[in-house]
This record gives C-alpha cells, sequence and structure tokens, in this order.
C-alpha cells in the first residue's frame, strides 16, 4: 500500500502492512520480555548471526585502547580472521589438536568431517552474510572441523587436569597458551555450537559433554576446575556459539539483583512507578552509580559470600534490623578475565539480539564497588574475589577500562534503590557508624570500655561531691562489700 505525499508528486511512503506490524509487536514483546528477566515467547523467529564488534565499542580513547581485546592474539577460530600471517602457528598446531581428539573417539578422521559436514549449511547461516562466501562446502567444513577439535581438546584437558594440556605449551610456547582462553571467547572468534555439539556427542554420548563444559566453566568463575550441580547445556533453546553458552551460565550464577519487577504485574510496576518522584526518575536516566564497598561498609554494609549459587543469589541485598548484607557469588579474576568480559558485553550490544544486559549491569555494578584498592582488599578477605593479577590496583585498573555502555535499569535501580533507602534510615547509620568507628578492632573495644569506666567513675564522684552519704552509711556500705566478697548473704534485719 502507498500513499502520495502533497508537497512533491516524487516522492512516496510504504505503509507496512499488517503483517509486519504485528511483526513488529512480537519483536518489542521479546525485547521487553528480556529486560524484565521473562523467558522470551519466541513468537518473532529470527535468525541470530555471530556478529562482529559493533564499531561504536572502538570508538573513543577507551575503546581504541581496548581494540587489542577483541582480536586473536594466537588462533583464529571461523571465518573472520582465517589466515592471518602472524596466526599461522597454531594452523599448524590443529592438526595435532584433530588428532588427538580423534583418537579419544575411535574413529577415523574422514568420519569426523563426514559428521560436520552433515551441518555446514546450518553452520553457514550463523555467520554474517557474505562472510563465508570465499570458502565452498569442503574447505567450510575442515575450518570448522579443525577449529571445533581444537576448541574442545582445550577444554577437556582443563577440566580434566590432563597432561596432554603441555602439548599446548610445546607448539604455541608459555605466552601463547596464556592466551588461548582469551581467544576461545571472543566474539569473532566464534564457530556455531551446532558443530561444537556434533563432536561433543561423537566423543561424551552419555552427557554430551556435560562434565568437561561445567568444569571447564567453573574453572572460568571460580580458579579451579569444580563439578557443580547446575546444568550447562539445560536451556531449551541452544546457544549460537560458547561465548553465549558461557554467558547464560554465568548468569544463571550472578545475579537476580533482588528484582521485584519480574514477579508483579504491569499494574503494579505502573503504581511503583508513579510512587517515584520526578528527581527520583531522572536519577535513574542518569545511571547513577552507588557507594564503593569501604564506602557501604561505613554505612553498616558489610559483605556476605553466597555458598549456595543455585538460588541465582549473586548480587542481592538484604536489609537487616541494624546492618545490612550485600550478598555477592565468588569471582575469580586473571589475566584474561578483562578480554571475556568485553566480548560478553559486546555480544550483548549487538543488533538482532534480544537480551537482558545482565553482563554489562554485573559489571556496572562491580565498577561502583570498586574503587580503590581498600575495596578489593575487602573483597578479597570475605572470600568474594579471587586474583592473579599481582597487586589490588591492577583489578582496580581493570574495572575502571571496562565499559558497559547500556545497562538494565530495572535490576540496577532495584539494587541501587534499596541500598540508598538504607542508608537514608539514621539509626541504621547511626549504629553502624558505632561499630565500624569504635569496635572494629579488640584495642578500639578496650579502650572504648576504659573510657566508658573512666566517664562513668567520673561521675560518681562529682555526684558524690555534690550530695555526700551520711555518715553511719559510709559503715554499712563497707561491711556489705566485705559480706559481698565472702559470698555471704546480707544478714536479715531482725
Amino acid at each position: 500500500m502507498q500513499m502520495e505525499m502533497t508537497e512533491t508528486e516524487d516522492t512516496m511512503v510504504d505503509i507496512p502492512d499488517n503483517q509486519q506490524v504485528n511483526s513488529n509487536i512480537s519483536v518489542i514483546k521479546e525485547w521487553d520480555d528480556c529486560i524484565r528477566g521473562n523467558k522470551t515467547t519466541k513468537n518473532y523467529e529470527r535468525q541470530r548471526h555471530i556478529e562482529k564488534v559493533p564499531s561504536l565499542l572502538l570508538e573513543g580513547e577507551r575503546g581504541s585502547k581496548n581494540q587489542e581485546y577483541y582480536e586473536p592474539a594466537v588462533v583464529s577460530l571461523g571465518p573472520y580472521h582465517y589466515k592471518r600471517t602472524r596466526l599461522a602457528q597454531a594452523e599448524k598446531y590443529k592438526l595435532i589438536t584433530l588428532e588427538e581428539y580423534r583418537l579419544g573417539i575411535g574413529k577415523t578422521t574422514t568420519y569426523l568431517y563426514n559428521k560436520v559436514f552433515e551441518v555446514v549449511h546450518d553452520a553457514r547461516k550463523c555467520y554474517i552474510d557474505g562472510s563465508t562466501d570465499a570458502y565452498n562446502d569442503e574447505e567450510f567444513s575442515q575450518m570448522m572441523l579443525y577449529d571445533g577439535c581444537f576448541i574442545l581438546f582445550f577444554i577437556e584437558c582443563i577440566s580434566r587436569e590432563n597432561n596432554k594440556l603441555m602439548l599446548n605449551n610445546e607448539h604455541l610456547g608459555a605466552l601463547g597458551f596464556a592466551n588461548l582462553i582469551r581467544d576461545i571467547f571472543l566474539l569473532e572468534n566464534q564457530i556455531p555450537f551446532v558443530v561444537l555439539e556434533v563432536l561433543l556427542k561423537l566423543k561424551f554420548p552419555e552427557d554430551k559433554g556435560e562434565d568437561i563444559l561445567n568444569g571447564f566453566f567453573n574453572y572460568l568463575n571460580y580458579g579451579e576446575v569444580i563439578l557443580r550441580d547446575e546444568k550447562v547445556l539445560g536451556n531449551e533453546q541452544q546457544p549460537l556459539h560458547l561465548l553465549e553458552l558461557y554467558r547464560s551460565y554465568f548468569i544463571s550464577l550472578s545475579a537476580s539483583f533482588a528484582v521485584g519487577s519480574t514477579k508483579i504485574s504491569r499494574m503494579g510496576r505502573r503504581r511503583s512507578r508513579e510512587k517515584d518522584s520526578v528527581k527520583d526518575y531522572n536519577y535513574i536516566k542518569r545511571n547513577r552509580s552507588f557507594a564503593s564497598v569501604t564506602e557501604l561498609k561505613a554505612k553498616g554494609i558489610f559483605l556476605k559470600l553466597t555458598h549456595d549459587e543455585s538460588k541465582n543469589e549473586g548480587i542481592r541485598f538484604h536489609s537487616r534490623c541494624c546492618y545490612g548484607e550485600l550478598v555477592l557469588v565468588r569471582r575469580a579474576v586473571s589475566s584474561n578475565t578483562k578480554a571475556i568480559y568485553l566480548n560478553m558485553i559486546a555480544y550483548e550490544m549487538c543488533p538482532h539480539n534480544p537480551n537482558d544486559f545482565r553482563i554489562a549491569t554485573y559489571l556496572r555494578v562491580m565498577k561502583s564497588l570498586i574503587i580503590q584498592r581498600d575495596d578489593v582488599k575487602e573483597l578479597r578477605n570475605n572470600g568474594i574475589l579471587v586474583h592473579s593479577l599481582g597487586r589490588d590496583e591492577e583489578v582496580v585498573k581493570m574495572y575502571d577500562e571496562i565499559e558497559a555502555p547500556a545497562v538494565n535499569l530495572y535490576m540496577f535501580h532495584q539494587l541501587r534503590r534499596e541500598i540508598e533507602k538504607h542508608c537514608n534510615t539514621k539509626y541504621k547509620t547511626w549504629v553502624a557508624e558505632l561499630i565500624t568507628v569504635y569496635f572494629s578492632s579488640p584495642w578500639k573495644t578496650v579502650a572504648l570500655l576504659v573510657a566508658t569506666a573512666i566517664l562513668f567513675t567520673s561521675f560518681l564522684q562529682t555526684y558524690f561531691a555534690i550530695k555526700p552519704l551520711p555518715d553511719d552509711a559510709n559503715e554499712d556500705i563497707i561491711k556489705l562489700l566485705r559480706q559481698c566478697i565472702r559470698l555471704k548473704p546480707p544478714p536479715t534485719s531482725a
């Protein structure tokens, strides 16, 4: 349907038909459900792609500094950085990992290739249109096979603490090995999970690789290989790639942010919004952060490590009678953490990708909490943060250099508002000041008790100097003290 413009005969405006309008409504609803933390209805089916890093993230001073964290340092995976000269050494090593993975399956290379070839068309659709045109089906299938075996061999070695991991040192060197994890989780270095799924089923037919993925992801999260009850592949929707799968696992442990809006109706949200003042609404729009760890401690808000991540209490705030608790899950920070965080944020910023911006919101919270090295020290002392960056200042620098351009205001504001509500309660902050100033160490506690005793004694001396006791009262007091010392009951009066 078309409609003419009155100002010029040459200008025409296309009016979308009802089908397009209904499609847009489905898109809006899907995004809205994601932002509110609800499961999507999947009414709007889209072909999602392995995107490239949005150009806006690479602009500006901070973006140019972080550009290296989006590009592979050792190995190219997928077509976007394929055949780069400086990554040629890893291409030779892929032949070795293919052979090692094949031996573990007990099948020929041709058999593995044919299995991957069965999903080659589905794998092509996962990339941006035109990005795989330079490769025919045979070349593209070979690329997927080599890259898939390379990734899964490395994951299995880490997860099962296999000494074959030393092959990485032999063929890539110690520095190359140190950068493999970051390269595997780069947004532009992903291969379709449909390929990894085929290879996982061949070697791990019982659990489809659930255990090795679980151990590997927990190694990234906690700094050690541990198996937990959480399901890695338990989602109904198949992940697009490994980065998306890890992000889903990361946020399943980290963070409900005490979001009440996911459990209340639209009418309840509307009433709650009407109660907020205009000043508070503008405050939300500016995304202003809250206090750091040490500042919160001064207000009587103490850190608490949660030991049961299955309840989604990664970041949750509880306001108690005289103090507050900020509940966090333990996280490991290493030399690869910044690159992984930046690429998960880049994934969330891509178009045609409905999500709840959970990683960006989590990092905005952490950037608020960590301002100085004392904040990192508090997190370390409470077992919440484990890092291998050497100095606490390096952790502060890392979070400062991470940009979180968009956050989920439903989650961020809820957490910030609850913390500010607690801090604005006067008696709670007074009790907190009493505890932090006078009871923060045994010596301060003893000093307070001594000062209180001296003050009380001075008060008694002043009182009895003004109003002395009768002369016969002194003898009665002395007798009473003697009896108390001898632990004898006072004599009864006749």
